[in-house]
């Protein structure tokens, strides 16, 4: 009983001397909560971008008709046009240049411009034969003029000299005839035909005064 008694007080003993040891550890580890530290952002290469939104994708409407403006007329093509039209409606027609082997300038012959309203639509022509000039049957009248060549010595003036005939006849100008006798006097033929009767003309012209002299005269058939 004694030893009994002996062994209960020791394991008493010893539990107090336990809990007492585990009372002294609990006040040593139960101190104040250490301070709060601050959060540290990352560094800046390290920070991942975020992923941009893909961009919205256009719906797939019909685009507008593209607006059409009218082109305006270049100058040069108003020029032209208008050159066109002035030498259309011009009342005068060149129909021979002879240039002189003698003097720098040329003889310019020119003849009314014949109306192209004669005939019909179907079969159009001119009202006269305006390639030439002189007679009954073509451009009634020849006008002469000098016109100056492309030369220092030239003179700078185009110059009217003379109308042929005084009154139109058969025989009318024949524009390649015409050639330079001198510095100042120009030779052409003239010649037409009605019927069975035809004549033959060669005249002389004096281009600083404008005179005018018939040098021969050949006629056939009737009237000879």
């Amino acid at each position: 009983l004694y030893l009994g008694l002996e062994l209960l007080s020791l394991c008493l003993y010893t539990l107090v001397a336990l809990a007492t040891a585990g009372l002294i550890l609990t006040g040593c580890f139960d101190g104040p909560d250490p301070p709060s530290l601050p959060a540290i952002s990352p560094a800046p290469s390290q920070i991942t971008p975020a992923t941009r939104a893909p961009e919205p994708t256009p719906t797939d409407s019909p685009s507008p008709a593209p607006t059409h403006t009218s082109t305006p007329v270049a100058p040069v093509e108003v020029n032209a046009l208008a050159l066109i039209e002035a030498f259309v409606e011009a009342p005068f027609r060149v129909v021979a240049v002879a240039k002189s082997p003698f003097a720098p300038y040329s003889l310019i012959v020119a003849s009314e411009r014949s109306a192209a309203r004669c005939g019909s639509p179907e079969a159009p022509q001119r009202c006269t034969a305006d390639e030439t000039c002189g007679s009954l049957y073509t451009s009634p009248v020849c006008y002469f003029f000098v016109e100056p060549a492309f030369d220092a010595t030239a003179d700078p003036a185009t110059r009217y000299v003379t109308r042929w005939p005084d009154q139109p006849a058969v025989s009318a100008l024949v524009t390649g005839s015409i050639r330079f006798v001198d510095a100042r006097t120009v030779e052409f033929r003239a010649e037409g035909a009605d019927g069975a009767y035809a004549v033959q003309e060669v005249w002389w012209l004096d281009l600083v005064t404008g005179a005018l002299a018939m040098q021969s005269r050949v006629e056939q058939g009737e009237g000879s």
